[in-house]
C-alpha cells in the first residue's frame, strides 16, 4: 500500500514538472532542468531550501510510509457494538465505516471505509512568471477532474436501476442539495446490526462527520456495496433488529415493525414510555431459514444466499461477502410460521412488553401481547433466550435480575447482582438457556444459573437465607461465578475505562462462544476477550480470562 501511494505521488509530481518545464522554455529559452533538481524546487515551498534533492526525496518516502501504516492499522472511536443473532460474529461502527469479525477464534473478515478520498494536492513550482502558475493550474484542475470521474465511474458501477434501487430513491426524504452535501463527505456509523452471516446490514449515520442522517435507517448491500432500501423518520433512530422477515425499528418512544421487503412494509407501531437507550431485543424460535417473502405489491429480497465467509477460507478479509449455495429448504420462498418475540419496555415504568411479529402475513391480524411488571424503576437492559420464552431485565437501579416467561408473564428467578447501584450493560442467554452472563459498569461480570440440575453449578446463597424474619436482602440468589475484569485490565496496562476528554465510561458487550465461554468486546479499550467457567478442585466454579487480543482493522 506505501508502494503505491508513492508511486502515485511521483506521478503527479512528474505531471506539473513537464508541464512547466515548457512554458519556461517558451519564455527563457533555458535548458529544461533535470528530474531531481525539479523535485528539489518543488518541495521546498514547504521544506528548509538548504537541503540537497537526495535527502527531500528520501524525507518525502518516509512521510509517505509511515502515513500508510497508521490508517492502516488504528481504529478510530468505536460508535456501536453488535454481535449478530447466533453471535457468530460481531460489527463495530465508528467514526470511519465499520468492521466485521468472526468471534471465536477472532478473525477480521470485513472492513469498509466510507471516508472520502482527499483532493488531489495543487503542486507548487518555484517559478514566479505568472504563464507558468497559470499553466500549472490549469494541469492541476485537469488532473482533479480525471480523478473525479474516475471515483463517479467507480461508484456508478456498483449502482444500477433496478427496483431496489429505485425503492429506495422512493423511501428518502428530498434533501436539497446542501443537505446532501453536508452527509456526502461523512464517514460515520453510530449503529449497526447484522442480519445473521447475510450481506444485508442495518447502519445508521452518526459521529463527528455522519455518513447518514441520524434519522436515516439505511440497509446496506455489502455484496454491492449500496444502499438496498432506506427508511427515514421523524427522530433519531436509536437502535435497529432485524429477521428474515422483519425490520425493527426502535426510536425515542415508538417501536415500529416492518416486514423485510421491497418496498417495507408497516406493520406496526408501538407507543413506549421515553426509551433513550433504544432498550428492545428479538428472538427468532425457527428450525428453517427461509427466503423473504413475495407480497403481490413487494419484490423479493434473498438474504440467505449471500454470508460471509467461514473461517479461514482462502478469500480476502476485504472481499469476505460471499455467494453461496443453499440448500433446496430454503428456497421455497415461505415464511416461517415460527413465533418471532420482541420485547421491550412498555408505556408505565418498570413494564416490559412482549410482542410476536412473526404472525403478520396478514395486516389485520392482531399480534399476541403480553404486559410484564418487571421492576419499580424504569427498565435499563433485557433479553430474550434463544427460543424467545424467558426474558431478562435490570432496572437503572442495576442490583437485581429478572427472569420471566414470555409467555405467562410468570416471574421464574430473581438473582442478585449487589447491594450498590451499577449500570447493567450487556446480558445474554447461553445457547443452551442454562445460564445468564450479566457485565455492569463497574467491570464485574456474573454467571447465573438457570438450570442448577444440568447446568453444573449451584448459584450462591447467603448463609442466613434459611432464618425467619430476616429482610429480602438475606434471601437473596447470588452469581455462582464472577471476576472483576480490572485486574486483568491493569495487567495490560489498558486504561480502566473512562474516557478522560468526555468522561464517558468503558462499556463492554456480551456474547456466547459455546455454553461455558463467554467473549467481551469492550468499546473504549478496543479489546476482544475470552472468559471461560472453570470448575475448582474444592467443587466451586470460577471465571478466568483465557486469551484477549487488541482489536485493529490489519487485513
Amino acid at each position: 500500500m506505501a508502494t503505491t501511494i508513492i508511486s502515485s505521488s511521483s506521478s503527479t509530481t512528474t505531471t506539473t514538472t513537464t508541464t512547466t518545464t515548457t512554458t519556461t522554455n517558451n519564455n527563457n529559452n533555458t535548458s529544461p532542468p533535470s528530474s531531481n533538481t525539479t523535485l528539489s524546487a518543488t518541495t521546498n515551498n514547504n521544506k528548509n531550501k538548504n537541503n540537497t534533492p537526495n535527502q527531500i526525496k528520501s524525507s518525502t518516502s518516509t512521510t509517505a510510509t509511515t502515513t500508510t501504516t497508521t490508517t492502516t492499522k488504528s481504529i478510530p472511536h468505536i460508535l456501536c457494538m453488535n454481535f449478530n443473532q447466533d453471535q457468530g460474529c460481531f460489527a463495530i461502527s465508528h467514526e470511519q465505516g465499520f468492521l466485521v469479525y468472526n468471534t471465536n477464534p477472532i478473525e477480521l473478515r470485513v472492513k469498509r471505509n466510507f471516508t472520502p478520498p482527499p483532493p488531489a494536492p495543487a503542486p507548487h513550482s518555484s517559478s514566479s512568471t505568472a504563464s507558468t502558475v497559470a499553466t500549472t493550474t490549469t494541469t492541476t484542475t485537469t488532473t482533479t477532474t480525471t480523478t473525479t470521474t474516475t471515483q463517479n465511474n467507480r461508484n456508478n458501477s456498483t449502482g444500477s436501476t433496478d427496483s431496489t434501487s429505485s425503492i429506495a430513491s422512493h423511501n428518502s426524504i428530498n434533501n436539497t442539495s446542501t443537505h446532501h452535501n453536508a452527509y456526502k463527505s461523512g464517514s460515520g456509523i453510530s449503529h449497526i446490526t447484522m442480519l445473521h452471516r447475510t450481506n444485508y446490514l442495518a447502519l445508521v449515520g452518526g459521529g463527528e462527520k455522519p455518513k447518514f442522517p441520524p434519522n436515516k435507517l439505511i440497509i446496506w448491500d455489502d455484496l454491492k456495496r449500496k444502499t438496498s432500501l432506506s427508511l427515514d423518520f421523524d427522530s433519531p433512530v436509536l437502535n435497529v433488529l432485524l429477521s428474515r422477515v422483519r425490520i425493527i425499528v426502535v426510536l425515542i418512544d415508538q417501536i415500529l415493525v416492518y416486514g423485510f421487503a421491497v418496498p417495507p412494509k408497516k406493520f406496526h407501531t408501538y407507543n413506549t414510555i421515553n426509551n433513550p437507550y433504544g432498550i428492545a431485543d428479538l428472538s427468532v424460535n425457527s428450525n428453517s431459514n427461509t427466503n423473504i417473502t413475495s407480497t403481490a405489491s413487494s419484490s423479493t429480497i434473498d438474504n440467505t444466499k449471500r454470508s460471509i465467509s467461514p473461517p479461514h477460507s482462502s478469500s480476502s478479509s476485504n472481499n469476505s461477502l460471499k455467494e453461496i449455495p443453499t440448500s433446496s429448504s430454503n428456497n421455497n420462498n415461505n415464511t416461517s410460521s415460527s413465533y418471532q418475540t420482541l420485547a421491550f419496555p412498555g408505556r408505565s415504568v418498570g413494564q416490559i412488553q412482549i410482542v410476536d411479529v412473526g404472525n403478520n402475513n396478514n395486516h389485520n391480524e392482531k399480534n399476541s401481547m403480553n404486559i410484564i411488571k418487571a421492576h419499580k424503576s424504569n427498565i435499563r437492559c433485557l433479553c430474550l433466550n434463544k427460543s424467545g420464552t424467558l426474558v431478562a431485565s435490570a432496572s437503572i437501579t442495576g442490583t437485581l435480575i429478572r427472569i420471566h416467561s414470555t409467555r405467562t408473564t410468570t416471574l421464574l428467578y430473581e438473582f442478585r447482582r449487589g447491594i450498590d447501584k451499577a449500570v447493567i450493560t450487556s446480558m445474554k442467554f447461553s445457547h443452551d438457556d442454562s445460564k445468564l452472563a450479566v457485565l455492569s459498569d463497574k467491570h464485574t461480570l456474573h454467571v447465573y444459573n438457570i438450570d442448577e440440575v444440568h447446568g453444573g453449578g449451584m448459584n450462591r446463597h447467603h448463609v442466613l437465607n434459611n432464618l425467619p424474619y430476616l429482610p429480602n436482602y438475606f434471601k437473596s440468589t447470588w452469581s455462582f461465578c464472577s471476576v472483576n475484569t480490572n485486574k486483568y485490565h491493569e495487567i495490560d496496562n489498558h486504561p480502566i475505562g473512562i474516557d478522560s476528554k468526555s468522561n464517558e465510561i468503558d462499556e463492554g458487550t456480551i456474547g456466547w462462544s459455546g455454553d461455558d465461554s463467554i467473549i467481551i468486546i469492550w468499546k473504549l479499550k478496543k479489546i476482544w476477550e475470552k472468559y471461560i467457567i472453570v470448575e475448582t478442585e474444592n467443587h466451586n466454579y470460577e471465571l478466568i480470562r483465557s486469551s484477549w487480543k487488541k482489536l485493529d482493522n490489519t487485513e
